[in-house]
């Protein structure tokens, strides 16, 4: 019964998360489901097209993934001074985003502009008799990567707010802002792609067009909705009255944030070049792995909104000082998230029997595709597992751990298993990616026992 007692929780306890997880699950899932229509209509064009995108957008995944951890690293002050209701911490953290997001933003505009051509390169390896053409792949890349640079400022505005909003437990908004966005990139997608409506047909420029719009789209609803609710959101009021971050706050958040900015960036590096390690088998095994990737980010959605929750929650838990319920939602939280995510690989598996056919691709890329996403439903519940244990870590400032936990272990173990196994064996890419993607399953435990110890229970705006 005690054992019951310790992983589930009370009515009370779910309806709290479900209040904060539901709303930044459908923002995600509605997100990551257009990303496969999209997908799905870039490859009707052709698959070099598809491939040349995808390319692209794993270059735009790091950037996205600075921001986030830029961002993620005043959050946990965040979180911590609305629990204490500290409104002047908080301002000062918001400040800070928008000193560290406006820096990110700039020096990636500098290496994706100047270095677009070398960095899309490293991702080509063509082999004889191969369905894609890399002349082709390069071409539709770096057309596709310079426009969609236009959308990177509204996007860091866009998280600024957003993340603001849900450290405040205000999640439907960022969700609304995101659907309606979804919306608009979806109907101008499909007008400029396909050339409907007397609209001219633009391939994938048009795709670009239309991630472009919406992005500006989405930042306009949060930023509008903030700047008029500020009675709702008190913290909001008078924030940018001072333009300049004091030097004690700046000193204060800087380490963290440098700590989860290295993490992310190294973490989403460190699944690029997984990529490029898979891209030594040619171009058809990195189409595959595009369709495998976009299919699984629709279902990874659950484990990673629990994760956001949790960082949210306990991190609440922890500014208000109250220790021990935020050991006892962890336990919680955590054993939700494999449940939930072991129901959603169910249904995962189902859709790579569907999906893949959709594509305007060979036979063969459609049965490696199925195949992979087949694997990565398997392990799916461990990622999400460890996700939650993850933010975890981080909501009480264990930035160390996260990154030994994160982004080390990529680097030092999944990393090398993808590429010795693609460049020097012959081994079948599905072994490759099954021992590559499920070595994650070995931080199970450790994850556990480091969230059991407590050791991440700390007030860190002290």
């Amino acid at each position: 019964m005690n054992v019951i007692k310790k992983f589930i929780g009370d009515k009370k306890f779910y309806k709290s998360l479900f209040l904060i997880v539901i709303p930044i699950v459908l923002q995600q899932f509605i997100t990551q489901f257009v990303a496969l229509l999209d997908n799905l209509m870039v490859g009707s064009v052709g698959n070099d097209e598809m491939i040349g995108v995808s390319l692209a957008n794993q270059l735009l995944f790091v950037f996205n993934l600075g921001i986030f951890g830029s961002l993620s690293g005043a959050a946990i002050f965040a979180t911590q001074y609305f629990g204490a209701k500290d409104k002047e911490g908080y301002q000062e953290t918001m400040r800070f985003k928008f000193l560290i997001g406006i820096s990110i933003f700039l020096i990636a505009l500098f290496i994706l502009i100047i270095f677009d051509d070398q960095l899309l390169k490293a991702f080509i390896n063509s082999s004889d008799g191969e369905y894609s053409n890399p002349d082709v792949v390069l071409s539709c890349g770096k057309e596709y990567l310079r426009l969609m640079l236009i959308g990177l400022l509204p996007f860091v505005i866009k998280e600024i707010y957003a993340t603001s909003l849900r450290e405040m437990r205000e999640t439907f908004v960022p969700m609304l802002s995101g659907v309606v966005a979804i919306c608009v990139n979806l109907v101008v997608n499909a007008v400029l792609i396909f050339g409907l409506l007397g609209f001219p047909k633009l391939g994938i420029i048009g795709a670009a067009i239309g991630t472009i719009m919406s992005r500006f789209v989405e930042m306009l609803i949060v930023v509008v909705y903030a700047n008029l609710k500020v009675k709702k959101f008190p913290f909001f009021s008078g924030v940018f009255s001072k333009a300049i971050i004091k030097a004690k706050s700046f000193k204060k958040f800087l380490p963290i944030t440098l700590l989860l900015l290295s993490n992310e960036v190294f973490w989403s590096l460190g699944l690029t070049m997984i990529l490029q390690s898979y891209s030594y088998r040619g171009l058809d095994v990195v189409g595959a792995m595009n369709i495998c990737n976009t299919v699984n980010n629709v279902f990874v959605t659950v484990g990673t909104s629990l994760g956001n929750a949790t960082a949210i929650i306990l991190g609440n838990l922890l500014g208000a000082k109250k220790y021990d319920e935020a050991k006892s939602s962890s336990y919680k939280i955590l054993f939700a998230s494999f449940v939930f995510s072991t129901i959603v690989a169910l249904i995962e598996i189902g859709a790579s029997f569907i999906i893949p056919n959709i594509y305007n691709t060979s036979a063969g890329i459609k049965l490696m595709a199925r195949e992979l996403i087949i694997i990565a439903s398997v392990f799916l519940p461990f990622h999400a597992f460890n996700t939650c244990c993850y933010f975890t870590l981080r909501a009480g400032g264990k930035m160390i751990l996260t990154i030994l936990f994160d982004s080390l272990f990529i680097w030092a173990v999944r990393l090398p298993i993808a590429f010795f196994l693609s460049k020097y064996t012959t081994i079948s890419i599905l072994i490759v990616f099954a021992l590559a993607d499920g070595i994650d399953a070995v931080k199970v435990i450790a994850g556990y026992i480091l969230v059991d110890k407590g050791i991440w229970i700390k007030k860190v705006i002290d």
